[in-house]
């Protein structure tokens, strides 16, 4: 349970520091208002999860700006959005009497009254959103110029800026690619983490490229100098070939990447990858991967710990339904110790440091930074 808690306590930190920006949070309060102010009851929560999707608003600001419709507040909100909506709708201002609540006349007053709330609503939210967001803007906007930033919070903005415009490369594409790069560039530390490793000149592989995610990433960060990805999966090199458009660094193919020769290079990436194979696979293509590497190359394994336990067990869970599905092509899931694993890098010369990149969505996953030394054994 406390495991638990601090994940909760942490998907709500993350969820919380989205969209803080003064502008978009001035826009979350004013449109949660007037969500507030609508007759929409026991919808408000959806609605205001599809608008912070849609506009890229922080969801627990907008929502609880919505939540201005308490049980308290609702008669006065309503009594005043109706009287809006029918000076706007009929030009005049409505007095209420008992006959508009008769049985004979109460199905036509709930529709006149719900549109004219509706209406009213919407004009007095936006009213209330001017009144409470343009105050909260100033204020943000004079806080962000006396505070500024740090070499951390810029290197942050700056990893922000490449994460932005990576998943924007892929607004073309079918929702369940679309939907799955925005989620995953946003969720996942390694991508950010990896922004950071990999050298600016370098030559780089990325076995299991999927949809060209990591490379992507890489040429939007100005990391690599040439960026190759492989993957078996035809339909998600598509995605990704028209998502690198542009972007001359970048070479997305299809292969299979147990076979064939690899070419020369600095860096080569194996992200959620090798667990979709036998330890024996595994050692074979680390092999070719340490033949390839020039002096002092670098290959970063992120995999996860077959003993973790805990969230780690629903990361497992995960990885073999997606691969049940059919998201993912491996053949299996066949989880390896990671010290086996260490060991395994190790007899081929790497240097190998262990670093937990798990984070609150992806709990249990481990960064392997496996070195070579600067001059190959003759």
């Amino acid at each position: 349970m406390a495991g638990l808690r601090a994940r909760v306590h942490e998907l709500s930190r993350l969820i919380l520091a989205q969209h803080r920006s003064p502008l978009r949070v001035a826009l979350a309060l004013w449109l949660g208002l007037v969500v507030g102010c609508t007759p929409t009851f026991g919808f408000q929560i959806f609605l205001c999860i599809g608008l912070s999707q849609l506009l890229r608003l922080n969801l627990p600001i907008l929502y609880a700006a919505a939540n201005i419709s308490i049980p308290p507040m609702i008669p006065l909100l309503g009594f005043v959005s109706v009287q809006l909506g029918e000076r706007l709708l009929r030009g005049r201002w409505v007095t209420l009497s008992a006959s508009h609540f008769a049985a004979a006349t109460l199905r036509d007053s709930l529709h006149r009254f719900f549109w004219a709330w509706l209406l009213g609503g919407v004009i007095l939210g936006s009213l209330l959103g001017l009144f409470i967001g343009g105050p909260v803007y100033l204020w943000l906007r004079r806080r962000a110029t006396r505070q500024p930033a740090g070499d951390a919070d810029a290197a942050a903005d700056g990893l922000d800026a490449v994460i932005a415009r990576a998943t924007e490369r892929y607004a073309f594409a079918h929702p369940r690619y679309r939907y799955y790069a925005r989620w995953k560039y946003r969720l996942d530390p390694v991508y950010r983490a990896l922004c950071q490793r990999v050298p600016t000149n370098a030559s780089v592989v990325d076995l299991g490229c999927g949809l060209g995610m990591l490379p992507i990433a890489l040429a939007e960060a100005g990391r690599g100098r040439e960026l190759l990805g492989l993957d078996w999966d035809a339909d998600k090199v598509a995605v990704g070939q028209r998502a690198a458009a542009g972007l001359a660094q970048v070479t997305l193919q299809r292969a299979d990447i147990h076979q064939g020769e690899l070419p020369a290079c600095e860096v080569v990436t194996l992200i959620d990858v090798l667990h979709y194979y036998q330890p024996a696979r595994q050692d074979a293509l680390l092999g070719r991967i340490a033949a390839a590497l020039r002096p002092g190359g670098l290959l970063l394994i992120r995999e996860t710990d077959p003993a973790g336990r805990g969230g780690a067990g629903l990361t497992r869970l995960i990885e073999r339904a997606m691969v049940r599905f059919g998201w993912n092509l491996g053949p299996q899931v066949a989880y390896r110790s990671l010290d086996e694993l260490a060991a395994a890098l190790t007899q081929l010369g790497f240097a190998v440091v262990k670093t937990e990149l798990a984070a609150t969505t992806h709990p249990g996953n481990v960064l392997l930074t496996c070195q070579l030394p600067d001059a190959k054994p003759s």
